[in-house]
């Protein structure tokens, strides 16, 4: 009994070590934050803007849910060699040239400082403290569904490539890329995101869908395993 609970007080004091050891962190990467002045571009406290003339003005996506949203392991990724998640920008009006033949994209770059490791992993822990306290967790529990019915839904049914590539070539370009979702987003953040996308952003563009419980889970798990 005695040798048990020395165990249990070992591990419960390496617990409170690690816990320390991960608030500094983050505090590490707030300090970052701040001296790069991402705030400046990013929203880093909620709530998201709620007027036209705002969003018109966004210069990169609201950060102040990120911990919600992205997997750690991803930004850490990310933070150090920047790539472009919206192929027409954050507002893609914004970044839209009307031309002869057809419109083009213009002066898009990616939404973020590159950052060392240390950096990017000190930020990643940062970012993931900023949650979006009324979001379920566990609700999208495993990866087993049927690819076809979802496949059929997600492009015949509801058209999501429309506005999302789903290929590096394919798909529509006014909203981020979905190709690579699954290594970039918690399955949780996109079932709570699509079926109300305008509780993250008042005003997106993107319809909040009147679907079942199933058909949200069935799309969240589809682009969930998209991990190119």
């Amino acid at each position: 009994m005695k040798a048990l609970k020395l165990v249990i007080g070992l591990l419960m004091f390496a617990l409170f070590i690690l816990t320390g050891i991960s608030s500094s962190i983050a505090a590490d990467g707030k300090a970052v934050v701040d001296a790069k002045k991402c705030g400046s571009c990013h929203k880093m406290q909620g709530p998201a803007v709620k007027t036209i003339a705002e969003v018109l003005k966004r210069q990169s996506p609201d950060l102040f849910y990120a911990g919600s949203k992205f997997k750690e392991a991803w930004l850490v990724g990310f933070l150090q060699n920047p790539t472009i998640i919206r192929p027409a920008g954050t507002v893609y009006v914004n970044h839209i040239k009307t031309g002869e033949k057809k419109d083009e994209i213009v002066d898009v770059k990616p939404c973020a400082a590159k950052l060392s490791k240390d950096e990017a992993e000190a930020v990643a822990k940062y970012l993931m403290t900023l949650k979006e306290p009324s979001m379920k967790t566990g609700v999208i529990v495993d990866e087993n569904f049927s690819k076809a019915k979802a496949k059929i839904l997600f492009t015949q049914k509801e058209a999501c490539h429309g506005c999302h590539r789903i290929k590096a070539d394919e798909g529509g370009v006014s909203c981020p890329t979905l190709y690579n979702a699954g290594a970039r987003l918690n399955p949780d953040w996109i079932y709570d995101f699509i079926k109300d996308p305008m509780k993250y952003d008042p005003k997106i563009w993107m319809p909040k869908r009147d679907l079942s419980d199933e058909d949200f889970i069935l799309l969240s798990k589809f682009i969930a395993s998209m991990k190119e």
